[in-house]
């Protein structure tokens, strides 16, 4: 299929007089989606989340209402519309101000021409709040550019939308043995920090730190009271066990379990200095 009498981007005359026909948008296209020069789409009901190994969710059949996306995560909305693009043709997506201006970014992409369905726009919560985007709400526009001639070779690849799963290049992941041996990666902490930044990395250390109190002190706890428990039993006081001399042992157990870990966060070994 080859759009005939045109070149350059389509203004929305020819975009409407070539949606009509099934060509450029041929399922649910909607006129009051045409702008000046390009086509809005809409979101559809099914996504893909990031956070959970990019996930396929159909939020009618889960019955979730919108579609949610977390901070700084990444999600994959499939159009509502299907795409029916001709060989000469070429279909850039370009980002929507009203979703930018809440810092949900989508990230620029394109239709290769001769492409058939529906398209994937991926969009990242740059923001700190939890957005939700709602079935046929619009996400992006799309421009459609007629090129000199068609291209030799068609698009001819099977979509994530129809095979019902996303095509994930885990080539780029750095497997555990490559961070570990790559120079260019620093420690856990140095890595953090420069992630997140001096004041969110020192939170996170303090948490880290705070559980590995937790652990030790648990111990502690249970080794100390223990001890004293044998200690009794060998000196044949066992009588002495009753419900009031329980408490004070908790009670002098845990003192010596916090005086220990009060003397060990303050160590070097423990702080890894």
């Amino acid at each position: 299929m080859i759009l005939e009498n045109y070149i350059g981007t389509l203004n929305d005359t020819a975009i409407e007089t070539q949606c009509s026909k099934g060509i450029l948008i041929s399922k649910y296209y909607k006129a009051e989606n045409v702008s000046q020069a390009c086509y809005e789409l809409s979101a559809g009901n099914i996504y893909y989340d990031s956070g959970q190994n990019f996930k396929r969710i159909d939020i009618i059949d889960e019955k979730f209402g919108y579609i949610l996306i977390k901070p700084k995560q990444s999600v994959v909305i499939i159009t509502k519309e299907e795409l029916n693009i001709p060989y000469n043709v070429i279909g850039r997506v370009l980002t929507k101000g009203k979703l930018f201006s809440i810092g949900l970014l989508p990230v620029n992409t394109y239709a290769d021409p001769g492409f058939q369905g529906n398209l994937g726009i991926v969009l990242h919560n740059n923001s700190t709040n939890y957005l939700k985007i709602k079935e046929e709400e619009l996400i992006a526009k799309i421009e459609f550019s007629v090129l000199n001639e068609p291209v030799k070779k068609n698009y001819n690849g099977q979509h994530g939308y129809k095979t019902k799963i996303w095509p994930i290049p885990i080539g780029y992941s750095l497997s555990d043995i490559e961070i570990e041996s790559d120079s260019r990666i620093g420690s856990f902490d140095e890595e953090i920090n420069q992630i997140y930044g001096e004041r969110y990395s020192s939170i996170i250390k303090m948490l880290l730190g705070v559980e590995r109190k937790l652990i030790i002190a648990t111990i502690a706890y249970f080794t100390i009271s223990l001890l004293i428990l044998a200690l009794l039993l060998k000196l044949g006081k066992a009588d002495w066990f009753t419900p009031f001399w329980a408490i004070l042992l908790g009670l002098f157990s845990n003192v010596i379990s916090l005086w220990f870990i009060t003397r060990l966060g303050k160590s070097k070994w423990f702080n890894g200095k």
